[in-house]
């Protein structure tokens, strides 16, 4: 995908939030998910935080060339001891203080205001080199595909936690899945995939 081209992408999933949300009752927002103890409103709690994310990281520009790949990152994050594992519990429960402390409305402005500021930004900026939050310094571009992985993923979680069937944007599904792809081991991978070893490497995300 073309830098265009995943902004697009990722402005589409986060119009998908915004109308899911809109269209949500009381009772839908209270459901449970797949996630543990997150309910709808966790679950938008905790994905609401990548528009400001976005938000930031753009401004964090650097002069130095890239120390990661979106999938490389994603496979240090995951590695036995990265933050995905490290930090699970903290993510959790900020999902839980932020669904309590946030309205609906600052909910869905993510998706509607901060989210759609974030990405013209991001679009005027370039392919830049951005500090990705301390944790290593990505292409933007690179760091988009991590946000339309992370939108995609959800997209699917709050889809299935609403009983209605995972109907995601085509472009997201297929940059995300590429993504997952190349953070997995490619022979593990490629032998799995093609049923000649078992698929014992997965999750390759937590």
């Amino acid at each position: 995908m073309t830098f265009e081209e995943r902004l697009a992408t990722l402005d589409a999933l986060w119009q998908a939030w915004a109308e899911h949300g809109a269209a949500l009752t009381d009772d839908d927002w209270r459901r449970p998910t797949r996630l543990g103890t997150w309910d709808v409103r966790a679950l938008y709690a905790h994905h609401g935080a990548w528009p400001s994310m976005l938000a930031h990281v753009v401004t964090q520009v650097r002069d130095a060339a890239p120390t990661h790949t979106a999938a490389s990152l994603l496979r240090a994050l995951n590695a036995p001891g990265g933050i995905a594992h490290s930090r699970r519990d903290a993510v959790a429960s900020g999902a839980h203080e932020d669904a309590a402390a946030y309205t609906t409305a600052q909910a869905l402005g993510q998706f509607t205001g901060v989210g759609p500021r974030a990405i013209e930004e991001a679009r005027t900026r370039g392919p830049v080199t951005v500090d990705y939050l301390g944790i290593g310094l990505l292409r933007l571009d690179e760091a988009v595909s991590v946000g339309i992985m992370e939108a995609t993923v959800h997209l699917l979680d709050l889809r299935r936690a609403l009983d209605i069937e995972p109907d995601v944007p085509h472009a997201g599904l297929a940059h995300t899945a590429a993504l997952l792809a190349d953070v997995a081991p490619p022979v593990a991978f490629i032998e799995a995939a093609t049923g000649r070893a078992p698929a014992d490497f997965f999750p390759v995300l937590s």
